[in-house]
């Protein structure tokens, strides 16, 4: 609220106006500015007529007030567009890059998990080294340390689960977990419908009873509130439905377990079952420590009773057993961390180099606004007033910039959950909340005191007889060039250090996609099959449908060769002990283990995995013949120790010295059965025929595109048996690309924020450089004038550009060494100080660098000499 009206503050305008005229006519005559505004305000009858005019409810001068700031700074800004616009974009893109991946960290690293007191909630399993990776554990051992230790309100063991369902006509595969009755507890999760499962209900001979999902409960029940107590049928046998779980819940998820679980069934396990031996380490556990119990606390009570344990059955476990302990946040996103931040700083670092262009431009602009700060300055404004003014200007952009960075993080969140991996914990859970909008908003704040500082405080400094008298113009501008040199050296540093580590991932992504595998992925459909119920109990009436399948797909067009597998490369994982007839290890322990694979016949034709030694598997093995083995090249070199494999005996899993044996009958290459960048382990393949102990994959190879034959495909299947579910459908390169995801979408986005930051710095550079001619068109004049020739004009400003490049990239050059050692987890074959990389990032950057300033160079060899002698 104002005092005066509109055409008050309009004469008290003019007045201030024709106060600042008189005083820099007086400046210009060789009075003082201090005498000359002493003049002007005798003449004009004092500042206080104009002051009272802008007087607020509470009689305070609004030449005081931060309204009157926040409207001068919109004023001045719109009255510059072009400079607006290019600030506003250059801090959109990176407070808007910063807000989109702060989204992902927030959600996946820094959100606690959806469960009660989650910071007291571990995951647990089995290691024989000082490994903090919690993974596996064996059915007895959780069972002692769930009976032993006094440091857990709770521990419950959970492995995968799955079934079918047919209704309507549809067979779906349902994927679940089997849980201990108190896994929900443990977890602290209310149910939404029911109850969790009863003690009594957590037995072998019981397990009739299942808890649905909320999203399952939705998609094949309609939502019905009536399902508790009613009876499903699940693999051909009968479920009772006992509760549904809140839409909130987030469960969780294992490799095996093959999606997303949506049922969840008891465990059912006790001492007396086979597969709860000690070293049958498949199932995963999950504790609540006590409240007072550190973790470090309780971690050492587990260790004490492993080791009394290692004590009372040593042949169960290595002398160095150990209990592996993580918090359970840490189980579930560790993979995804170091990335997830290498990206935050990543964009951090854009952000900088955003706010130093930012800052330079605002440094040029100080330089034409010298004359005007002079003029406050005279009518008596002061340096902590000016400071003021100045930053909310910048703050004022600033926002602008947020508001539209926060725009553009929207936008980008959005392409974010699209293009990040299927594996990347949590990212359901990625959106734009209250405190990432905060984020923004601070972050854009920030920014706006950052690169407005420096120009404010320069700014601030003014002398007044060479502003006023446009004395010394090209003193004071050159007085802030090292300032501006100094920011685009630091945008230089900050991209040499981006692209270096693009261009290590980028490398080690290469390495990996040149990695061979042992097989040939190409023109290969795999899907998975799940056979079930009374009719398949036999082992022949299951073999018999799986070579009705392949007999009929052999016939379909467009397909060249059919097998099955209980593994899959990338997608399956089942090692177990690999025992040899002749060898009695001292204890369970010492015994080797390998990946076990049971195959039809024509699996290593269509995976085209070679043949090393011996034979492969043919028509004269079958169910009822001498049971055969083949076995990995790793498997012959490290397990037989050089002895020749060939025709020696070999059991998986538990030794039975009663039960046949598999005799040896080829060797096959390695297949990297982890993934590219891990080492190939050893493996064993039985025959399908005589090991139907499994699911299968299916894997066909193509005469053209997999995926258009899946259409076929499935229609084979349910010409057979339409009660059975078929799933996973998809070409076997989608496997391997989702192996790399992670590393991909890594890369994807740091090469994104490297080119961005290799712009914004160019822009820097390109300005630097325009804004050193234009002070030096007098001296280039005076050259020209002398006889310099055009190409002297052109290496003299080369020249300075040059020698700022090379400082840049001296200095990118150690700070790209620091994020190299980040980078190690995510590198494959490539040192974090690769020279070649190092000297491509040099050289990439020199050449924008140098094209940046070679514009403004020729500009200024082009310039006509008289024009450059009168220029001002």
């Amino acid at each position: 609220m104002f005092n005066g009206t509109h055409r008050e503050r309009d004469l008290a305008d003019e007045l201030a106006n024709h106060m600042a005229l008189e005083i820099e006519e007086n400046v210009r005559k060789g009075i003082s500015p201090e005498e000359a505004r002493r003049q002007a305000m005798i003449k004009s009858g004092g500042l206080e007529p104009a002051k009272e005019m802008y007087r607020d409810r509470r009689g305070v001068p609004i030449v005081e007030s931060t309204l009157q700031d926040l409207r001068y700074g919109v004023r001045a800004l719109l009255q510059n567009p072009t400079f607006s616009i290019v600030a506003v974009v250059t801090l959109a893109l990176g407070i808007g890059a910063n807000t989109a991946i702060f989204s992902v960290v927030k959600a996946v690293l820094l959100n606690q998990l959806p469960y009660r007191n989650p910071e007291r909630l571990v995951a647990l399993g089995e290691s024989d080294d000082d490994s903090k990776r919690a993974e596996t554990i064996g059915y007895a051992t959780a069972y002692d340390l769930r009976r032993l230790s006094h440091s857990f309100d709770g521990m419950s063991l959970y492995r995968d689960g799955s079934g079918a369902i047919f209704e309507r006509g549809e067979a779906e595969k349902i994927t679940g977990l089997r849980v201990n009755y108190d896994f929900f507890n443990t977890l602290g999760i209310p149910m939404y419908l029911g109850r969790a499962f009863l003690p009594e209900e957590d037995r072998p001979d019981r397990r009739h009873e299942i808890i649905l999902s909320y999203g399952l409960w939705n998609r094949r029940f309609g939502g019905d509130k009536s399902i508790i107590s009613r009876t499903i049928r699940l693999n051909d046998s009968s479920y009772t439905v006992v509760g549904v779980l809140p839409a909130n819940f987030r469960t969780l998820e294992i490799q095996d377990a093959g999606g997303t679980p949506e049922m969840f069934m008891p465990l059912g396990y006790d001492l007396s079952l086979p597969y709860a031996c000690r070293d049958c380490q498949h199932l995963h556990l999950v504790g609540r420590v006590k409240s007072g119990v550190t973790l470090t606390e309780a971690h050492a009570e587990l260790n004490t009773i492993m080791s009394a344990l290692v004590k009372q059955y040593p042949d169960s476990y290595p002398k160095t057993a150990k209990v592996a302990m993580e918090p359970l946040q840490d189980h579930l996103v560790g993979s995804v961390r170091t990335a997830l931040w290498v990206l935050l700083g990543a964009v951090g670092f854009v952000l900088l180099i955003a706010c130093a262009n930012v800052a330079n431009l605002m440094l040029a602009r100080a330089t034409r606004r010298t004359k005007e700060i002079a003029l406050r300055v005279a009518l008596g404004a002061g340096r902590r007033r000016l400071v003021r003014q100045l930053l909310t200007e910048s703050l004022v952009l600033a926002f602008a910039g947020g508001m539209a960075g926060i725009a553009l993080a929207w936008a980008g969140t959005s392409a974010l959950s699209r293009l990040a991996p299927a594996e990347v914990p949590r990212l359901s859970e990625v959106h734009l909340d209250l405190v990432v909008l905060l984020f923004g908003l601070g972050a854009s704040m920030f920014t706006g005191l950052l690169f407005g500082l420096a120009p404010a405080l320069r700014l601030s400094h003014v002398d007044l007889n060479y502003a006023l008298k446009d004395v010394g113009k090209s003193t004071d501008s050159r007085s802030g060039f090292g300032l501006r040199s100094v920011l685009v050296t630091v945008e230089l540093i900050l991209a040499f250090t981006l692209v270096t580590g693009a261009g290590l991932l980028g490398k080690s992504f290469l390495n990996l996609l040149n990695v061979d595998p042992g097989y040939d992925p190409h023109h290969v459909l795999t899907l998975s099959t799940y056979v079930y119920g009374t009719r398949y109990q036999k082992a022949e009436a299951e073999l018999g449908y799986y070579e009705q399948v392949m007999e009929r797909l052999r016939a379909t067009p467009g397909i060249e060769s059919v097998g099955m597998s209980s593994l899959l490369p990338l997608a399956s994982f089942d090692r177990a002990a690999l025992h040899i007839r002749d060898r009695h290890p001292a204890s369970p322990a010492e015994t080797p283990s390998a990946d076990r694979y049971a195959v039809s016949a024509d699996y290593f034709s269509v995976m085209k995995i070679p043949l090393r030694r011996g034979r492969l598997f043919d028509r004269q093995d079958q169910r009822n013949s001498p049971l055969v083995a083949l076995v990995s090249e790793n498997c012959a070199r490290q397990i037989f120790r050089g002895e020749d494999p060939i025709g020696r005996q070999i059991q998986m899993g538990g030794r039975n010295d009663k039960q046949p044996w598999a005799t040896i009958v080829g060797i096959v290459g390695d297949v990297r059965q982890y993934g590219a960048d891990q080492p190939a382990r050893s493996a064993a393949y039985l025959l399908q025929s005589q090991d139907l102990s499994y699911n299968f994959f299916l894997v066909a190879r193509t005469g053209g595109d997999p995926a258009r034959m899946e259409s076929a495909v499935r229609g084979v299947f349910a010409s057979v048996d339409p009660t059975l579910p078929v799933f996973r459908v998809q070409p076997m390169e989608a496997y391997v690309s989702s192996s790399l995801a992670e590393r991909s979408f890594t890369l994807l986005l740091l090469a994104l924020f490297g080119l961005l930051a290799l712009s914004l710095a160019a822009v820097g550079i390109y300005g630097l450089t325009s804004y050193a001619v234009s002070l030096r068109t007098r001296e280039v004049g005076i050259r020209m004038a002398l006889g310099a020739a055009r190409s002297d004009v052109l290496a003299l400003v080369l020249r300075q550009g040059a020698w700022l490049t090379a400082a840049g990239l001296g200095l990118g050059l150690i700070a790209s060494l620091a994020l190299s050692r980040l980078l190690g987890s995510l590198l494959f074959e490539v040192k974090p100080a690769d020279a070649a990389t190092s000297i491509a990032a040099v050289l990439l950057l020199a050449v924008v660098s140098l094209a940046a300033c070679y514009i403004p160079a020729r500009r200024a060899a082009s310039v006509d000499p008289m024009i450059a002698l009168r220029y001002e």
